[in-house]
């Protein structure tokens, strides 16, 4: 069982696994850079994070800094809870710091894996570490005060994790046991591809444009998101990537429409309440919920979806719209099997042996 934990990230889920991971008496380590001084600055007047919602109580890391060479060398584990767009950022900085035997779990994965592996080669990295990707986020979860988080909703400390490579999963599952209780993915790709958020966000922000604008700081997405139209939508998106998953040999881990018929009858689910009340925006369409999701889970599915001949229509128009909102070419842009390395002439089952 491992005692050390850095976690690299002062957004609300940065600050939720250091204040969760500390109640339970790990020696903790919260980490981000001098961007997020006065979240970091906070945590460190209070004493700790408060937490509310899901999860209660006080989490009080033993230390709080923006210098990476007080963070990284001792940390057996070091989770990395940063939005995808900091991913490289992240892997340039930690990257001389890293020794043997430590672990890297990125949360959400989002194929951030490959540019971990790729800036370590460039930087001539040789320390023998494991870089793991988790199916999902740690938990909704909110930034609700200073040195506090709100967290929706919350089923302990496991889900899938994979490597990369997938041969060095066990080896991380192992290091990590005890505190948490990941169980093994196929591979990255397969965590990526099955990712809920892309199904949860894309269609109905988009549905919601109108109105994010009009609200603002006031929107809230499963408060208002989930009509009877997005619901619709939503259940098409899911069928269109299903055919992939299944056409891939994968078993879809989660069927979000469930989650979605609670949020419109709010009234049979109280025990959602922190989930519906308190996981609120976005408050621009300019946000993670397309900027992220579009980018990675939904262009690496039209692009596998591709490979195996599905052209995904509906995937792809939503990415194209959401683009031509935001000034992005997602599909061009986004963690696509090409933009990972992987040439056009290489079957899937090529790519999958390739990172076993």
């Amino acid at each position: 069982m491992f005692q050390k934990l850095t976690v690299i990230g002062g957004g609300a889920t940065g600050l939720t696994a250091a204040g969760y991971f500390s109640m339970l008496g790990l020696d903790v380590t919260l980490y981000d850079s001098e961007a997020y001084a006065s979240i970091l600055n906070s945590v460190t007047q209070a004493g700790g994070i408060l937490m509310r919602g899901a999860i209660r109580g006080f989490g009080t890391p033993r230390k709080v800094t923006m210098n990476p060479a007080e963070a990284i060398p001792e940390a057996e584990v070091i989770f990395v809870d940063v939005m995808s767009d900091r991913h490289e950022e992240v892997a340039r900085v930690i990257a001389p710091y890293l020794h043997d035997g430590q672990h890297i779990l990125i949360m959400p994965g989002n194929l951030g894996s490959f540019i971990f592996r790729r800036v370590f080669k460039e930087m001539n990295i040789s320390a023998d570490v494991t870089v793991s990707e988790k199916e999902g986020n740690f938990c909704p979860c909110r930034l609700s005060d200073q040195a506090e988080v709100t967290v929706g909703m919350f089923r302990g400390a496991g889900g899938l994790i994979s490597s990369l490579p997938a041969s060095d999963t066990q080896r991380a599952i192992e290091a990590m046991e005890g505190p948490c209780h990941f169980k093994a993915g196929k591979n990255v790709l397969e965590g990526t591809l099955e990712a809920g958020n892309v199904i949860m966000h894309i269609g109905s922000t988009l549905l919601s444009a109108t109105a994010i604008d009009h609200q603002q700081n006031e929107f809230s997405l499963f408060k208002y998101a989930f009509t009877p139209s997005t619901v619709t939508l939503t259940a098409k998106i899911r069928e269109e990537r299903l055919q992939v998953i299944e056409a891939c040999g994968f078993t879809e881990h989660l069927n979000n429409m469930g989650m979605i018929d609670k949020l419109l009858h709010p009234q049979d689910h109280p025990e959602n309440h922190y989930f519906r009340d308190y996981m609120d925006g976005p408050y621009a369409v300019n946000h993670r919920y397309l900027n992220e999701d579009c980018s990675c889970g939904g262009a690496l599915a039209v692009s596998m979806g591709r490979r195996l001949g599905f052209e995904m229509p509906l995937m792809t128009s939503l990415l194209t719209i959401a683009g031509a909102i935001n000034g992005r070419d997602y599909l061009k842009e986004g963690r696509t099997l090409e933009n990972l390395g992987f040439d056009e002439s290489m079957t899937l089952e090529e790519i999958f042996a390739k990172i076993a």
